[in-house]
């Protein structure tokens, strides 16, 4: 209670000091570090994207693409990758932007003691395990791997590892310890009132990467439009709500429950975008019940997916049965395929499967932001009319996320944040569960053609693995995938641009009229 009131009297300070040109949004909780990479959450990576950059970054269709490099180039062997760097590219702090710069920054994130968050992906035994960095001249980067990774690039640019964001040495002070970040983002670390705000500045000399114009993912047009970005710490939906109505807030998130009032509001705006984060029930295939393929083929033939999905998204999904999002240039024709719903045929599944009415519970939680309750009441009612004895069981978020790291549980209905390379998407669900009981399919197959993913560059056979991984998800079912992500959010209809991508606030290109 005591947070909620400063919150709501923060708003009302804010209604007569706020800068007429700064974009206020809100945010569930507060910054957990403003170093890249480290003891970072959702919020946070939204805040460290404004401010630094890598030298690649994800376009929108999920390809890695150059962004403070002007090219790169990957060696026949797929071992060194050289990264011609632009030159107009400067700190925060004036400074240019060098090749020394780069090779110091990677040294620093390789250093144990800096506690980066995706250390283990590029250490030895990772995904794209890092054998050396060197500057061959003031503007080109070598990276040597100590073995072929398709997704080194790919992982390089995950929210997570604070986007390998290269920032300038002076963001860290003569003894060691860090500053704070001085980037080459397009906007510059500004004020951080712990608990109440963080305000971001413009950073007045940003040179956009070469683009059409328009936002792109990370590496599209990126002007910083407005004058600074004040990050307000809200948790509380209502007041988020006030906030927008008053106009006091210019975007933030909102419940989808919200969705009808925000399209009848003469003076709020509702932003409806599509990420590649995956709404679906995880599937315990080491359970009794559900370790029979065809008990889990007859669960997903009795979900009439387009009716599910309309309910549980409040119209703004679209059913997609694939673990690829519909918006990665992986999307083909093989991943839409899907299993039809046919309650005959469920039923018929499930006599073939000798399943004789045993309890089936999937447990749910009633966090606003997420279908996991909705989707499960409404798969209880499609999957019991196919004989299924479904039950649901409600739990607190933080209970449920212990239950399936546990793998205690037999259905899951839950949501996962966005992963834009199909093979990092997958390598949530697949692997050993003997090593992680959290992974929610170990079929040798699967974790072959996983593996293959990791390794193969050329995006044609790609495609293939992952159509191959499909149709054979399709024959194991061993989760049940219902729809995108949908990120939800509101705003005055002042403001102009998209606010949101991949559930990252992401204000540049965006601005507030008066």
């Amino acid at each position: 209670m005591k947070k909620l009131l400063l919150a709501g009297a923060a708003l009302l300070a804010m209604a007569n000091t706020a800068a007429a040109r700064d974009i206020t949004i809100a945010q569930s909780s507060d910054l957990r570090s403003n170093n890249p990479g480290v003891n970072r959450d959702g919020n946070t990576d939204s805040i460290i994207l404004h401010i630094v950059e890598g030298l690649v970054g994800y376009n929108n269709v999920g390809e890695v693409k150059p962004l403070l490099a002007k090219s790169f180039e990957m060696s026949a062997d797929g071992l060194t990758y050289t990264f011609k760097l632009r030159t107009d590219v400067k700190f925060h702090n004036g400074k240019p932007m060098t090749a020394d710069d780069v090779v110091w920054n990677w040294t620093r994130y390789l250093k144990p003691e800096t506690k980066w968050t995706c250390l283990k992906d590029f250490a030895e035994g990772g995904a794209a395990p890092v054998a050396g960095v060197k500057a061959t001249d003031a503007a080109t980067v070598e990276i040597t791997l100590a073995k072929p990774s398709a997704v080194f690039l790919g992982l390089m640019s995950r929210p997570e590892c604070g986007f390998t964001g290269m920032i300038s040495p002076d963001s860290v002070a003569a003894d060691g310890s860090f500053a704070q970040p001085i980037g080459t983002g397009p906007f510059m670390w500004g004020e951080w009132k712990k608990g109440e705000y963080i305000h971001l500045e413009k950073f007045a000399g940003y040179v956009s990467p070469e683009n059409e114009g328009k936002p792109d993912g990370m590496v599209g047009s990126k002007r910083p439009l407005a004058d600074g970005v004040k990050f307000m710490v809200i948790p509380d939906a209502s007041t988020v709500k006030a906030g927008l109505e008053s106009g006091v807030l210019d975007t933030a998130e909102i419940s989808p429950d919200l969705i009808p009032e925000f399209q009848a509001s003469d003076t709020m705006q509702l932003i409806v975008a599509r990420n590649n984060g995956k709404n679906l029930f995880y599937i315990q295939t080491r359970d009794k019940v559900l370790s029979n393929p065809g008990v889990r083929r007859a669960m997903a033939m009795a979900l009439d997916l387009d009716q599910l999905v309309a309910a549980a998204s409040n119209g703004t999904g679209e059913a997609n049965g694939s673990m690829v999002s519909q918006d990665s240039v992986y999307f083909s024709e093989t991943q839409k395929k899907r299993l039809p719903y046919d309650i005959e045929a469920a039923k018929k599944e499930l006599a073939d499967a000798g399943y004789n009415g045993e309890p089936i519970s999937i447990i749910a939680n009633k966090r606003g932001n997420v279908p996991s309750f909705p989707a499960a009441v409404m798969a209880q009612a499609m999957m019991q009319q196919a004989g299924l004895n479904v039950q649901i069981e409600v739990l607190d978020y933080a209970t449920q996320v212990d239950r399936r790291r546990s793998g205690n549980y037999q259905v899951i209905s839950q949501s996962v944040a966005p992963r834009l390379d199909p093979a990092l998407m997958y390598s949530f669900y697949v692997g050993d569960k003997d090593e992680n009981a959290s992974l929610m399919w170990d079929d040798p197959k699967a974790i072959e053609l996983m593996n293959a993913a990791y390794a193969e560059a050329d995006q044609v056979k790609r495609q293939k693995i992952f159509d191959e991984f499909h149709e054979l998800m399709l024959k194991e079912m061993p989760g049940i995938f219902l729809y995108d992500m949908i990120d939800v959010w509101g705003a005055t209809k002042k403001l102009k641009g998209q606010p949101v991508w991949q559930s990252n606030a992401r204000l540049w290109e965006v601005s507030v009229t008066d």
